[in-house]
């Protein structure tokens, strides 16, 4: 390899780095106006030129809507007053969207139109910024240092650029976008938490003077208390669950609900469990049954949410067993893992059905034994908040098995 060539090779090689490196700069913006600068600056440094400028095309590609330059200086800027819209030199490459070079541009009778301050050029490159979609603007160069006019091989590498420009520009518009779209999400998150919040209480306040009124009814008038009150009052328990249901939900979705842990004896949350859903065992003839290890089991969990969850599957057995059943609640322990199994002996759920019902507003078995579909939903999100989990097993015709299975031990929030 003769002298000159190793010289060129040489050049070439220094003008591949500085366009990887302008490159790297300017994939690593995501605001438009800063990858927009980035462009023009990686331009003149890589095409070795005195003043580069990139403009973006506005919708309807006639135009641009957007200059950016670089080269001049901040005064010299400022009094050349507004922005070009594509007008002369710049609108040829508009009009026909490849690169351009021009040797001496006041020799051009496309190029007009420039305004008073503006600096004198001679030679130009223009190439297109070509996206996914067609055009987004153009990358344009003015008097090359050094010689006279660009070459070829500058309007190679400015080329190369524009593609990386392009690319560049196209994310930081989806950067802007996205972030757009998270903000109006945030907001109307945060609006439906505020309606949410206001209308969840007053409806309890409604719905508690309800209960409350019906209750004192209910005392003064047994044992001869009219079966609908009793049903006012049981229709009024299962709103306030809903609404407490619903709140849960929007709080752990929002990640706004902690475990309140505390030491407690397993059996005793599991019996004030069955305590709550035996009136509705009981009109039905239904018995719950209990097993499990001896004495004392001591667990240091939220007794709130293991209660919460442990009703919800209580609920839903009575619901589906059959008239004068058994439901088994099976307490299993060891050093680290406490799993309940509440089982009965209903209809069963199909696999098809088994697969969705742990999805808000999804629900299992026959029209008039469904319940809000929240239930299971709001169970399984509480056992993993406390680190645990909820699933199911089943048959149809064969009722039932739901394990609940959560540490023994949950660590307090820090």
């Amino acid at each position: 390899m003769s002298s000159a060539s190793r010289i060129e090779f040489s050049e070439i090689w220094q003008r591949v780095e500085r366009l990887s490196k302008a490159t790297t700069r300017i994939t690593a913006e995501h605001e438009l106006d800063r990858v927009l600068q980035s462009v023009v600056d990686s331009a003149r440094e890589v095409i070795g030129a005195r003043y580069s400028a990139l403009g973006v095309l506005a919708i309807d590609g006639s135009e641009l809507e957007t200059f950016v330059a670089s080269g001049l200086p901040p005064d010299q800027h400022s009094m050349i007053g507004d922005a070009p819209t594509g007008k002369g030199m710049l609108g040829a490459v508009i009009r026909d969207p490849k690169p351009l070079r021009v040797r001496d541009v006041s020799r051009d009778p496309r190029a007009y139109g420039f305004p008073n301050h503006h600096p004198h050029m001679r030679s130009f490159l223009g190439v297109p910024i070509v996206g996914r979609t067609g055009a987004i603007g153009n990358l344009y160069l003015a008097d090359k240092i050094g010689t006279p006019e660009f070459t070829s091989e500058d309007e190679s590498f400015a080329v190369m650029l524009a593609a990386h420009a392009a690319v560049a520009v196209e994310n930081a518009r989806y950067f802007a976008e996205r972030e757009g779209l998270l903000k109006e999400l945030r907001s109307l998150h945060h609006s439906r938490e505020r309606f949410f919040a206001m209308t969840n209480h007053e409806l309890r306040n409604a719905l508690t003077a309800v209960h409350g009124w019906t209750e004192l009814w209910i005392r003064k008038t047994a044992p001869d208390t009219p079966r609908s009150a009793l049903e006012v009052q049981e229709s009024a328990e299962r709103a306030l669950t809903l609404l407490e249901d619903l709140l849960d939900l929007s709080r752990l979705e929002a990640d706004k609900l902690e475990p309140v842990v505390k030491e407690l004896d397993v059996w005793t949350v599991i019996r004030e469990s069955v305590s709550t859903v035996e009136p509705a065992a009981e009109r039905r003839g239904i018995r719950v049954r209990l097993s499990g290890p001896d004495g004392t089991v001591f667990a240091r969990t939220d007794p709130q949410r293991v209660r919460q969850i442990l009703i919800n599957l209580l609920t839903n057995a009575v619901r589906h067993s059959p008239a004068g059943d058994v439901i088994q609640v099976q307490l299993h322990s060891d050093d680290g893992t406490l799993r309940f199994d509440v089982v009965d002996n209903g209809e069963g759920i199909a696999p098809e059905e088994q697969a969705v019902i742990f999805e808000a507003f999804e629900r299992a078995g026959k029209e008039t034994e469904r319940g809000t579909g929240l239930g299971l939903a709001l169970s399984r999100k509480l056992a993993r908040l406390l680190g645990g989990d909820l699933r199911v097993e089943s048959t149809v015709g064969r009722g039932a098995r739901f394990t609940l299975q959560i540490p023994r031990t949950v660590d307090a929030p820090s």
